[in-house]
């Protein structure tokens, strides 16, 4: 640098701070730096308490959650075990040829019993008859030629479809007019 770039030193009737004045200013600047330190490290050991009670709910969470999955289907059981208890029954009976038809109607009680369970859970039903074709809720296995349904209506269920909580969880598989 030239004389001519160096920058003018200021002449004004401040002057200088005093060593003593100097040290105080550090000391506070020292102080300040300490307690913003302290500060730091306690926003650091809460952040890291805080995350590490974060990391023991989450897992508390998936604990429970696997355990709530694990026995969620224990009321269907419970309300399936009377019906287990019948079959069992029905199925020690001695059966005589006339005693076929109570039989049979031992049955019919047995599957109602069974149905008023699963319905109880959101279980329900499709029934397609008379209904126009639909792929998201039946399944074609065949069609046929009808005279008293329209081209494209479910004549017959092959195999019933069935609806848990208005989700279909089997298809109906249907006869379809062609």
């Amino acid at each position: 640098m030239t004389d001519k770039e160096k920058p003018e030193e200021a002449d004004n009737d401040q002057e200088l701070e005093s060593p003593e004045e100097l040290d105080s200013e550090v000391d506070k600047a020292k102080t300040d730096l300490e307690v913003a330190r302290a500060e730091a490290a306690d926003y650091l050991d809460r952040l890291q308490r805080l995350k590490a009670e974060f990391e023991n709910f989450r897992k508390r969470m998936i604990r429970e959650q696997g355990e709530v999955l694990k026995f969620a289907s224990q009321g269907v059981i419970v309300g399936l075990l009377p019906i287990i208890d019948n079959f069992e029954r029905a199925l020690d009976h001695e059966i005589q040829g006339e005693q076929l038809d109570e039989f049979k109607k031992g049955l019919k009680l047995v599957y109602a019993q069974l149905f008023e369970v699963l319905s109880k859970e959101g279980l329900s039903i499709l029934e397609p008859v008379g209904q126009v074709f639909d792929p998201a809720r039946h399944e074609a296995i065949m069609q046929e030629d009808s005279d008293e349904h329209a081209e494209g209506t479910v004549v017959r269920v092959v195999e019933k479809g069935y609806v848990l909580q208005d989700r279909i969880i089997r298809h109906a598989k249907v006869t379809v007019a062609k």
